[in-house]
Protein backbone atom coordinates (compact mmCIF):
# COMPACT_ATOMS: atom_id res chain seq x y z
CA UNK A 1 0.00 0.00 0.00
CA UNK A 2 3.00 2.28 0.97
CA UNK A 3 4.36 2.67 -2.64
CA UNK A 4 0.96 3.30 -4.21
CA UNK A 5 0.84 6.30 -1.66
CA UNK A 6 4.09 7.18 -3.15
CA UNK A 7 2.95 6.83 -6.89
CA UNK A 8 -0.16 9.13 -5.68
CA UNK A 9 2.01 11.46 -4.05
CA UNK A 10 4.71 11.56 -7.28
CA UNK A 11 1.61 12.25 -9.96
CA UNK A 12 0.28 14.79 -7.22
CA UNK A 13 4.00 16.30 -8.01
CA UNK A 14 4.54 16.17 -11.37
CA UNK A 15 1.23 17.44 -12.11
CA UNK A 16 1.29 20.29 -10.02
CA UNK A 17 5.24 20.89 -11.55
CA UNK A 18 3.53 20.76 -14.81
CA UNK A 19 0.75 23.49 -14.39
CA UNK A 20 3.72 25.79 -12.67
CA UNK A 21 5.71 25.37 -15.74
CA UNK A 22 2.70 25.82 -18.11
CA UNK A 23 1.25 28.86 -15.50
CA UNK A 24 4.32 30.66 -15.89
CA UNK A 25 5.08 30.64 -19.63
CA UNK A 26 1.35 31.59 -20.02
CA UNK A 27 2.26 34.65 -17.97
CA UNK A 28 5.74 34.90 -19.46
CA UNK A 29 4.43 35.45 -22.90
CA UNK A 30 1.30 38.28 -21.32
CA UNK A 31 4.02 40.41 -19.70
CA UNK A 32 6.21 40.16 -23.07
CA UNK A 33 3.39 41.13 -25.20
CA UNK A 34 2.35 44.13 -22.89
CA UNK A 35 5.96 45.09 -22.84
CA UNK A 36 5.91 44.61 -26.90
CA UNK A 37 2.42 46.77 -27.13
CA UNK A 38 3.02 49.65 -25.03
CA UNK A 39 7.09 50.22 -26.72
CA UNK A 40 4.94 50.19 -29.73
CA UNK A 41 2.59 52.78 -28.40
CA UNK A 42 4.90 54.90 -26.30
CA UNK A 43 7.69 55.48 -29.25
CA UNK A 44 4.73 55.43 -32.50
CA UNK A 45 2.21 57.87 -31.00
CA UNK A 46 3.03 61.19 -29.91
CA UNK A 47 3.75 61.72 -25.75
CA UNK A 48 5.36 64.48 -23.73
CA UNK A 49 8.65 64.16 -22.60
CA UNK A 50 11.42 60.91 -23.00
CA UNK A 51 14.42 60.65 -25.61
CA UNK A 52 12.36 57.77 -27.43
CA UNK A 53 9.00 58.17 -26.42
CA UNK A 54 6.43 60.99 -28.29
CA UNK A 55 8.19 60.82 -31.40
CA UNK A 56 4.66 60.88 -33.19
CA UNK A 57 5.74 58.67 -36.17
CA UNK A 58 2.53 58.56 -37.32
CA UNK A 59 2.03 62.11 -38.27
CA UNK A 60 3.03 63.02 -42.02
CA UNK A 61 2.26 66.65 -44.02
CA UNK A 62 1.50 65.87 -47.41
CA UNK A 63 2.06 68.58 -49.81
CA UNK A 64 0.75 69.72 -53.50
CA UNK A 65 2.88 71.50 -56.25
CA UNK A 66 1.98 74.47 -57.17
CA UNK A 67 3.75 74.66 -61.11
CA UNK A 68 2.48 78.24 -61.42
CA UNK A 69 4.53 79.62 -58.58
CA UNK A 70 6.76 76.66 -58.21
CA UNK A 71 6.45 76.46 -54.35
CA UNK A 72 4.60 73.46 -52.39
CA UNK A 73 1.21 74.36 -50.84
CA UNK A 74 0.23 72.26 -47.77
CA UNK A 75 -2.77 70.33 -48.77
CA UNK A 76 -3.72 68.42 -45.54
CA UNK A 77 -2.30 66.48 -41.93
CA UNK A 78 -2.88 62.80 -41.81
CA UNK A 79 -2.50 61.54 -38.17
CA UNK A 80 -2.07 58.02 -37.02
CA UNK A 81 -2.52 56.35 -34.07
CA UNK A 82 -2.35 53.04 -31.71
CA UNK A 83 -4.55 51.68 -28.81
CA UNK A 84 -3.68 48.46 -27.12
CA UNK A 85 -7.11 47.72 -25.50
CA UNK A 86 -5.90 44.52 -24.04
CA UNK A 87 -4.83 40.90 -24.52
CA UNK A 88 -4.75 40.78 -28.25
CA UNK A 89 -6.79 43.49 -29.29
CA UNK A 90 -5.51 46.78 -30.52
CA UNK A 91 -7.07 50.05 -32.62
CA UNK A 92 -5.64 51.55 -35.15
CA UNK A 93 -7.21 55.54 -35.32
CA UNK A 94 -6.67 57.47 -37.87
CA UNK A 95 -7.46 61.37 -38.81
CA UNK A 96 -7.30 63.28 -42.09
CA UNK A 97 -6.84 67.15 -41.48
CA UNK A 98 -7.07 69.60 -44.53
CA UNK A 99 -4.88 72.69 -43.61
CA UNK A 100 -3.98 75.85 -45.99
CA UNK A 101 -6.60 76.20 -49.19
CA UNK A 102 -8.49 72.56 -49.18
CA UNK A 103 -10.43 72.81 -45.86
CA UNK A 104 -13.50 70.91 -47.31
CA UNK A 105 -13.15 67.56 -46.53
CA UNK A 106 -12.19 65.58 -42.82
CA UNK A 107 -12.38 62.11 -42.07
CA UNK A 108 -11.60 59.64 -39.59
CA UNK A 109 -11.47 55.62 -39.37
CA UNK A 110 -10.87 53.72 -36.13
CA UNK A 111 -9.99 49.69 -37.25
CA UNK A 112 -10.22 47.43 -34.63
CA UNK A 113 -8.48 43.80 -35.29
CA UNK A 114 -6.80 40.89 -32.62
CA UNK A 115 -3.42 40.43 -33.08
CA UNK A 116 -4.07 36.50 -32.98
CA UNK A 117 -5.78 36.98 -37.00
CA UNK A 118 -2.73 38.26 -38.29
CA UNK A 119 -0.63 36.19 -40.64
CA UNK A 120 3.21 37.39 -39.16
CA UNK A 121 4.74 36.70 -42.84
CA UNK A 122 2.57 39.43 -44.30
CA UNK A 123 4.33 41.96 -42.13
CA UNK A 124 6.01 43.93 -45.22
CA UNK A 125 8.00 47.19 -45.49
CA UNK A 126 7.56 49.57 -48.29
CA UNK A 127 9.36 52.68 -48.66
CA UNK A 128 8.21 55.96 -50.20
CA UNK A 129 8.12 59.81 -50.98
CA UNK A 130 4.98 61.26 -48.98
CA UNK A 131 5.49 64.63 -51.04
CA UNK A 132 5.01 63.04 -54.19
CA UNK A 133 2.48 60.94 -55.37
CA UNK A 134 4.70 58.47 -57.70
CA UNK A 135 5.86 55.01 -56.70
CA UNK A 136 9.87 53.63 -57.75
CA UNK A 137 11.68 53.89 -54.39
CA UNK A 138 12.24 49.93 -54.54
CA UNK A 139 13.91 51.13 -58.33
CA UNK A 140 17.03 53.35 -57.89
CA UNK A 141 16.48 54.72 -61.32
CA UNK A 142 13.15 55.62 -60.44
CA UNK A 143 14.10 57.52 -57.56
CA UNK A 144 17.01 59.45 -59.73
CA UNK A 145 14.17 60.10 -62.30
CA UNK A 146 11.84 61.93 -59.95
CA UNK A 147 14.46 62.78 -57.60
CA UNK A 148 12.34 61.02 -54.75
CA UNK A 149 13.33 61.06 -50.81
CA UNK A 150 12.15 57.58 -49.83
CA UNK A 151 12.21 58.85 -45.95
CA UNK A 152 8.97 57.42 -44.96
CA UNK A 153 7.59 53.99 -45.13
CA UNK A 154 4.42 51.89 -44.69
CA UNK A 155 3.97 48.70 -42.71
CA UNK A 156 1.16 46.46 -44.65
CA UNK A 157 -0.13 43.57 -42.97
CA UNK A 158 -2.85 41.19 -43.74
CA UNK A 159 -5.34 38.52 -41.80
CA UNK A 160 -4.63 34.94 -42.02
CA UNK A 161 -5.86 33.83 -45.72
CA UNK A 162 -7.09 37.38 -46.23
CA UNK A 163 -10.36 37.29 -44.45
CA UNK A 164 -11.87 40.38 -43.23
CA UNK A 165 -11.47 40.49 -39.70
CA UNK A 166 -10.83 44.06 -39.59
CA UNK A 167 -13.28 46.10 -38.21
CA UNK A 168 -13.71 49.08 -40.02
CA UNK A 169 -15.78 52.50 -38.28
CA UNK A 170 -15.06 55.44 -40.14
CA UNK A 171 -16.97 58.79 -41.03
CA UNK A 172 -15.69 61.32 -43.35
CA UNK A 173 -17.29 65.16 -43.13
CA UNK A 174 -18.04 67.78 -46.25
CA UNK A 175 -17.70 70.69 -44.61
CA UNK A 176 -19.06 72.76 -47.54
CA UNK A 177 -22.31 70.56 -47.57
CA UNK A 178 -25.56 70.41 -45.26
CA UNK A 179 -28.05 67.75 -44.12
CA UNK A 180 -27.64 64.25 -44.59
CA UNK A 181 -24.52 65.28 -47.19
CA UNK A 182 -22.55 66.39 -44.50
CA UNK A 183 -21.20 63.03 -42.80
CA UNK A 184 -20.90 60.07 -44.52
CA UNK A 185 -20.48 56.67 -42.19
CA UNK A 186 -19.32 53.65 -42.92
CA UNK A 187 -19.03 50.43 -41.14
CA UNK A 188 -17.06 47.86 -43.01
CA UNK A 189 -14.42 44.47 -42.69
CA UNK A 190 -11.79 44.71 -44.02
CA UNK A 191 -8.67 42.07 -44.68
CA UNK A 192 -5.77 44.26 -44.88
CA UNK A 193 -4.53 46.83 -42.28
CA UNK A 194 -1.36 49.28 -42.55
CA UNK A 195 0.89 51.90 -40.48
CA UNK A 196 2.47 54.82 -41.85
CA UNK A 197 5.96 55.71 -40.50
CA UNK A 198 7.97 58.82 -40.48
CA UNK A 199 11.50 56.90 -40.81
CA UNK A 200 12.48 54.17 -42.38
CA UNK A 201 15.16 53.04 -39.46
CA UNK A 202 12.12 52.86 -36.96
CA UNK A 203 9.76 51.47 -39.31
CA UNK A 204 12.29 48.05 -39.21
CA UNK A 205 11.90 48.42 -35.74
CA UNK A 206 8.34 48.64 -35.39
CA UNK A 207 7.49 45.69 -38.03
CA UNK A 208 9.70 43.51 -35.65
CA UNK A 209 7.86 44.70 -32.88
CA UNK A 210 4.59 43.99 -34.61
CA UNK A 211 5.26 40.46 -35.90
CA UNK A 212 7.09 39.37 -32.58
CA UNK A 213 3.67 40.90 -30.66
CA UNK A 214 1.22 38.81 -33.68
CA UNK A 215 3.52 35.45 -32.68
CA UNK A 216 2.97 36.12 -28.71
CA UNK A 217 -0.71 36.04 -29.68
CA UNK A 218 -0.52 32.74 -31.89
CA UNK A 219 -1.01 34.44 -35.00
CA UNK A 220 -0.06 31.65 -37.57
CA UNK A 221 1.19 32.12 -41.67
CA UNK A 222 -1.85 31.86 -44.12
CA UNK A 223 -2.74 28.78 -46.17
CA UNK A 224 -3.84 29.33 -49.53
Amino acid sequence: MRWRRWIAISVAVIALGASSFFAYRAYSRHRDLAETLQWMEQTYNPHEGGENLGLGHGDETHYLENSTLHTEEVTEEFRQTLAYKGGCMIVIHDETVPIGVYKTVYGSGDYTLSLCDVDPESIKITTYDFHKDVGGCADPEQVQLFGLDCTSAEIVFHMRNDMPKIKDDSVTIYAELTGTNHELQSHNLMSKGWFIVDDVTYAQRFAKALKHAVELCGGKASKF
